[in-house]
């Protein structure tokens, strides 16, 4: 799947509401909606925002190149690239709200046919479960 359609994928899912990732890392709380937002921004700290759309319910971040775990080649060169990005969905859920955070991750590497690209792979699960339970731990540390 290229990064467009991926992303349109996600655009679909956190402004419409029409579709849920089953199995996708929630933040659930007793906290209002602002609560949880406010909390997901300070958690989020690290990472620039790209969208900061709070009647939509979404906050995404810009891309930030991170350390590869592929190398290229047959010399197995430590020339690939990797960048995540993540997208929260904020929304009320029962009587408080919940966080759901999705992680984008793209390669890029300078062999092979589609050389100088950046590819979408799989995000890592445990670092949106780790994103999720920082959110989590932070609204417990509120009271909520």
């Amino acid at each position: 799947m290229t990064i467009e359609k991926q992303l349109a994928a996600v655009g679909c899912f956190l402004l419409s509401g029409c579709m849920t990732l089953a199995g996708t890392p929630t933040a659930f709380s007793s906290c209002s909606v602002d609560q949880v937002w406010d909390t997901a921004i300070v958690t989020l700290g690290d990472f620039q925002l790209q969208t900061d759309d709070k009647t939509a319910g979404v906050l995404e971040t810009k891309w930030v190149e991170v350390a590869s775990t592929t190398r290229a080649g047959v010399l197995e060169r430590e020339v690939n690239k990797e960048r995540v990005r993540y997208a929260v969905e904020v929304k009320p859920e029962g009587r408080g709200a919940a966080a759901t955070v999705l992680q984008l991750r793209e390669e890029w590497s300078p062999m092979g046919a589609r050389s100088r690209q950046w590819r979408a792979i799989p995000g890592h699960a445990s670092e949106e479960e780790a994103l999720a339970a920082a959110i989590t731990r932070h609204l417990k540390e509120k009271g909520c």
